[in-house]
């Protein structure tokens, strides 16, 4: 390797860059059904207890409970009243405990007790599960379906959220394809309006890490500049570059990586960061290209890449890695 690459900028400086960046300032309010994989930029907290009343936990009676104390198989007690109740269903007024089907008799138009319930017996207490006031999900949680389900329960129909950062790219050929489809609704063809925008690299190698030699990181005041190549190495530049910058600016954490073993041997070059595209077969991470020249084959086939620093000469078979994940 020329001895040039040790007077590049470093991987770790780009790093170091991309923690500087913080959260956007903007809020959005998106309804429930719209904040999948959204950040909350509020806590979400309970409007009233939850449940409001006291619900059923099953099928049967709902009774008052000091009403069958003392009753048996041979002491069935007459219930001055028992209305019938599905599981889900609130204790009507007056009844505190649910007696099941096969604990209850009839004698004429009553209902009997077989047996004793205790109060709050196969019932659900008001407010047990999420008390008025209460914080249900803090600040820059990520919105996953069952957090979308604990904020409807605690009665709310939207939540405000971080924006996701707005990009724009303007790579041409496959490589800019790729990009604006890993984009998605982020995606914007406002270059100004941006948050990050993606551009072509300049071809000069200036980053000591294969294969990104020509990539580049800029603030220009609230915006970030990108420079990636027009090739498949951009999906590296993507992954390695890219999404952590968005994470910071979303307010989330990146994905962790994984621990892995090595399937075959990876050579590196001493004095540049070299990242690695593998498949993984369980805990066996394959190389499927060299870091000087990933193909689009590799790039297609590939769960994530392997990052082999600057100061090491490659890690031989069986070595332990981490993979970072592409999703």
């Amino acid at each position: 390797m020329d001895g040039s690459a040790r007077l590049r900028t470093t991987l770790e400086d780009l790093r170091a860059l991309i923690a500087t960046a913080r959260p956007l300032a903007r809020i959005e309010h998106v309804a429930l059904a719209e904040a999948l994989g959204r950040v909350l930029a509020a806590p979400v907290v309970a409007r009233a207890p939850v449940p409001a009343r006291p619900l059923a936990r099953r099928a049967g009676f709902a009774v008052a409970s000091a009403e069958t104390l003392g009753a048996g198989p041979y002491a069935p007690l007459p219930l001055s009243r028992a209305v019938p109740v599905r599981a889900g269903a609130a204790l009507p007024e007056g009844t505190d405990a649910v007696l099941a089907e096969e604990e209850a008799g009839s004698f004429g138009c009553a209902v009997q007790a077989l047996a004793a319930v205790a109060p709050g017996e196969n019932a659900l207490a008001a407010g047990s599960e999420l008390a008025a006031g209460e914080t249900v999900l803090d600040a820059g949680a990520r919105l996953t379906a069952r957090a979308l389900g604990a904020a409807a329960a605690a009665g709310l129909s939207e939540v405000a959220v971080r924006p996701r950062p707005r990009i724009a790219v303007s790579l041409d050929g496959p490589a800019g394809a790729m990009l604006r489809a890993a984009a998605g609704p982020a995606l914007t063809n406002d270059t100004d309006g941006a948050d990050v925008v993606i551009h072509p690299s300049d071809g000069l190698p200036r980053l000591a890490c294969r294969p990104l030699e020509d990539a580049s990181l800029a603030r220009d005041g609230e915006r970030w500049r990108l420079g990636l190549p027009q090739t498949a190495a951009a999906w590296l530049g993507w992954v390695a570059l890219a999404l952590p910058l968005l994470a910071r600016l979303e307010g989330r954490s990146s994905p962790p990586p994984s621990p892995a073993r090595l399937a075959g041997r990876v050579a590196s070059a001493v004095g540049v960061a070299d990242l690695v595209l593998v498949a993984l077969d369980g805990a066996l991470a394959r190389p499927l290209a060299s870091p000087d020249l990933p193909t689009w084959r590799a790039v297609a086939h590939a769960h994530g890449f392997v990052e082999i620093p600057p100061a090491s000469e490659g890690i031989a078979e069986g070595g332990e890695v981490v993979v970072t994940p592409f999703a």
